[in-house]
């Protein structure tokens, strides 16, 4: 939600301009006039819709259940039913949604499928059950819904990943809308086990990193960021930088650009990442080649660069990988930090309404401001070289130039590494340091080499 409030275009949390209801859709807009008489519908009204008005007034009047409980409620009870599918049974693949919205719409084939919908009564019937538990007093809200969601996830009660989850965390999870991606992950991971190219995939490691991260991400709403550059994998891709560098490439940064863009990485926790992949593409995402979202999810060196724009105000429209890698060194010299950036994707659906060719500017300027904040190179595309000049001019000191370099790519926390402009295998197993080809790339540097 932190985004919306400084961008002012981005819808994170969980509400709906309609109430919401399990099947078929929401129902159209009430006209403007009917919503000032009346009022937004109330968290109990959204609740009852998806689990039965009697229960959720119930539980409302209960004095059993605190705002923020009410508000996972209504989360769990959207995500769970409203925009359900059955990875479990459905499996990973190229059959599920391509956008954010087709989720939220609840219309797509594979949630409308007979076992999501079985699967999607069955969590209605629990979620009411717990909400009338809750409302009774014959059990602790926060506990039972920290319970119910791991249920939903496939998670064991008595795990690993449940002995560090608790409602903060599982909070921030149903506010970002990550009931699906980590069911996806931690029920498809028989999915996960070759790459693109059919070279096979250690389950094992794959197991043990998925369980890493959905245990940060339900520890606390920091718990995913801390656990992405604190663990010992994410500190060596880091090695190199000093602790300012460190800190201001950990920022989750947000600049303001023209016409009400603004472009961020995300923002404090990095919850979003799981959803980025989603934005244009496709080449993977969380329920199809999941394997590919484990580098973004799992390295320190690996962030995306988001770009809101108010034409399409429902969440982010474009996205750009955005890396931190380092130059393999001269004889006898220290390798050299690199900021990545890889060319922008756009949202399917944003497609339709907003102007992308608007939107080069704005990735440069931040990737641009981040370079010069860390006294860091950025390296991009050739095709850019143009724009980095024409960006240049407004800075004294920086240089623009080609270079051929090949990338040192120490070992990665997500088993696999994932990307186009790195290798043209798009993904492999790199659990090793390696050493990419020579790339040719356009470099900007902030700073005057001595």
């Amino acid at each position: 939600q932190a985004d919306s409030a400084q961008c002012g275009t981005m819808g994170l949390g969980v509400s709906s301009p309609c109430l919401l209801v399990p099947w078929p859709p929401c129902s159209p807009v009430p006209p403007a006039e009917q919503v000032l008489r009346e009022g937004p519908p109330s968290q109990a009204e959204h609740l009852g819709a998806l689990i039965g008005n009697a229960v959720a007034r119930q539980l409302a009047a209960s004095g059993e259940a605190s705002p923020g409980v009410m508000s996972a409620f209504v989360a769990l009870a959207r995500q769970s039913i409203l925009m359900g599918i059955d990875y479990r049974n459905l499996g990973l693949g190229w059959d599920h949604p391509e956008t954010r919205t087709q989720y939220r719409r609840g219309e797509h084939p594979s949630i409308r499928a007979k076992p999501s919908r079985e699967r999607a009564a069955a969590s209605q019937q629990r979620l009411a059950s717990v909400a009338l538990a809750v409302a009774e007093g014959s059990c602790h809200a926060e506990r039972v819904l920290v319970d119910t969601f791991l249920r939903e996830i496939g998670v064991a009660p008595g795990s690993q990943v449940a002995g560090f989850a608790d409602f903060a965390g599982v909070s921030a999870a149903l506010a970002g809308e990550l009931l699906l991606p980590l069911r996806a992950l931690n029920e498809g991971q028989g999915y996960m086990n070759k790459t693109w190219e059919g070279h096979p995939i250690p389950s094992a490691p794959v197991a043990d990193v998925v369980r890493d991260l959905t245990s940060a991400v339900l520890s606390g709403p920091q718990g995913f960021s801390r656990w992405r550059y604190g663990n010992a994998v994410g500190l060596e891709q880091l090695r190199g930088l000093d602790n300012r560098q460190q800190a201001l490439w950990r920022q989750a940064t947000f600049m303001s650009h023209k016409d009400g863009r603004c472009t961020h990485e995300d923002y404090e926790g990095e919850l979003g990442f799981f959803w980025a992949t989603k934005v244009g593409g496709p080449s993977h995402g969380f329920d199809f080649s999941a394997h590919c979202l484990l580098p973004l999810l799992s390295n320190a060196r690996h962030k995306v660069v988001m770009l809101s724009d108010p034409a399409w105000p429902a969440h982010p429209a474009g996205r750009a990988y955005f890396r931190l890698l380092w130059a393999e060194p001269a004889a006898r010299e220290q390798p050299e930090p690199r900021l990545w950036l890889e060319p922008f994707q756009c949202d399917f659906d944003a497609a339709k309404v907003v102007d992308q060719s608007a939107w080069v500017q704005p990735f440069l300027q931040h990737a641009i401001s981040k370079a010069h904040s860390m006294g860091v190179t950025l390296s991009v595309d050739r095709a850019l070289t143009n724009e980095l000049h024409a960006l240049a001019r407004g800075f004294s000191g920086p240089r623009v130039r080609e270079a051929c370099e090949r990338m040192v790519l120490r070992p990665s926390n997500g088993v696999v590494e994932a990307s186009d402009t790195l290798s043209d295998r798009h993904d492999w197993v790199q659990m090793s340091e390696e050493l990419t080809s020579p790339l040719w790339r356009t470099l900007y540097i902030p700073y005057a080499k001595t």
